[in-house]
């Protein structure tokens, strides 16, 4: 098996009215009104609940169907509240588990393959209305192909809302609720999609980042098992065994510290804690501004064992991949004023909590060495330009970027290549024009390019027409993936086969 290299009548179920203005469709809950949008030519109908309320006794616990139908018409207008998170300007709320569907207009005899797009931010921030997720420019790109597709995207819990981790939400089964939000917007999916005209066989899942993260543990969730909530992945710059996954009695502290923060119980194991974080007011619990990173967590049940072991064993679900990474992806969060062999050593026993053990470090300085004429990617150049950052900076950086994104994207299409199954890998080598390291293609600055939503790139031209020509590009290659499969469309050749 090979892995191929791309460079960068209405059915019954459908039961919708369209009209120029407000189109209206009928899904399990009810009905909802959505809005035209003449400029895209699209329907968007925004912040529909895909869950109840994750309130009072709901708040950290595995998300819940909801049950009762919407009263009168649901007004899907407009987006939805954001999840809590510090840091950012969206409008936020607990009440935020809702999705959004954009459909191209013109498509009402047919069943559209299905795109659903999972935010990344570390699993701390995020929210479908950022404007840089604007799904109207991939759909819109999707139809200058023979692939037209319907396009989703969904809010999860962020930070302690969603991955609080403690023995009483363990015992509950309610550990790595965010990723359970997740799994139940993709059942949402299944069950509702076709009223707006989309294949509920033909899901592909993308994600970059902490969403790609999410979309790999999919893939290993349940011991592999095979809900057929999706039926193809993109993932860029992440992937099951890109973040460190500690164990319960980490969290210990953290949790000691938000409880005595906002005043509840510190016995951890005693019921009465999460009672009493359960009842706090929103805004006493968000008023805690306690930013621990919660992770996800090895819990016997979403995540049966490490993904790393779930993938040796082959308990993974099979299904088409797009998998890739950007070039220079640790400038972005490597360790910075590191000057010297060992301080790049003393760095990495604790970096983002890989507690890597002293010979393998030494076997990574021995495979990256202070020699900027050879791989991997670093110069002297972002050194002197910013010796603030120290003189083996971009050292450390080449040896992050590969640790976290580019060696589990290697990994990960090898598997599946041994067992047969598609995979298609990518490399992203576009330098902004405003790079703020010269020359670097950092985490994240591919993201623009794949919603054909360049603005901030723009830069003088030529720069701007190449961006454009290029963000095209890769929009049209999704949408063949979307739609066949193959990024490169049905009737391609592979020319190139870089063999696994």
């Amino acid at each position: 098996m090979q892995c191929s290299l791309f460079i960068l009548s209405l059915a019954t179920l459908v039961l919708s009215v369209v009209s120029a203005s407000s189109p209206i469709v009928t899904i399990k809950n009810g009905t909802v009104q959505g809005r035209h949008s003449s400029e895209w030519n699209q329907d968007f109908f925004l912040g529909i609940p895909y869950a109840q309320p994750p309130l009072n006794h709901l708040r950290f616990r595995r998300p819940q169907s909801i049950k009762a139908s919407f009263q009168g018409v649901f007004d899907a207008s407009h987006y939805g509240y954001s999840c809590y998170q510090y840091g950012s300007n969206f409008n936020l709320s607990e009440d935020c588990l809702t999705i959004n569907v954009v459909r191209p207009s013109g498509y009402e005899n047919k069943k559209l393959p299905v795109l659903v797009w999972i935010y990344g931010g570390g699993l701390t921030l995020g929210s479908t209305a950022d404007p840089q997720y604007n799904l109207s420019g991939v759909v819109e790109t999707s139809t200058l192909t023979d692939n037209p597709f319907i396009a989703v995207s969904m809010n999860y819990r962020l930070g302690v809302w969603g991955f609080l981790n403690t023995p009483v939400v363990h015992a509950e089964g309610s550990s790595n609720a965010g990723l359970l939000d997740q799994r139940l917007g993709l059942r949402w999916v299944q069950e509702n999609i076709a009223s707006f005209g989309g294949d509920r066989t033909r899901v592909t899942v993308w994600a970059e980042s902490a969403g790609a993260q999410s979309i790999g543990l999919h893939l290993v969730s349940y011991g592999g098992r095979n809900d057929n909530l999706f039926h193809a992945a993109i993932l860029e710059s992440g992937g099951p065994e890109g973040a460190s996954l500690n164990t319960l009695s980490f969290y210990s502290a953290a949790t000691d510290n938000l409880t005595r923060t906002v005043g509840c119980p510190r016995t951890w194991t005693d019921p009465s804690q999460l009672a009493c974080l359960r009842n706090l007011s929103s805004e006493a619990l968000f008023a805690s501004n306690y930013t621990v990173v919660w992770n996800p967590i090895v819990d016997g049940d979403f995540l049966t064992d490490y993904p790393s072991s779930l993938l040796a064993q082959d308990k993974f679900i099979r299904v088409p991949l797009i998998t890739g990474a950007n070039t220079d992806e640790g400038v972005s969060f490597s360790v910075q004023n590191l000057n010297t062999t060992t301080d790049i050593y003393d760095s990495l026993f604790y970096w983002r909590n890989y507690a890597l053990s002293p010979p393998s470090i030494r076997k990574l300085l021995q495979l990256y060495p202070n020699n900027p004429a050879t791989e991997p990617p670093y110069s002297n150049h972002a050194n002197v330009t910013y010796p603030a950052f120290g003189q083996q900076w971009r050292r450390s950086a080449a040896i992050g970027g590969d640790l976290v994104m580019i060696a589990q994207r290697r990994k990960i299409a090898e598997l599946y290549s041994k067992v047969g199954q598609k995979v298609f890998s990518y490399r992203f080598d576009t330098p902004l024009y405003n790079a703020t390291v010269p020359g670097s293609v950092k985490h994240f600055d591919n993201v623009m390019f794949s919603f054909q939503n360049i603005s901030g790139a723009m830069g003088p031209l030529p720069q701007y027409q190449y961006y454009r020509t290029l963000s095209t590009g890769i929009g049209k290659l999704y949408a063949n993936f979307v739609g066949t499969h193959n990024p490169n469309g049905v009737n391609a050749t592979n020319g190139t086969g870089l063999p696994y």
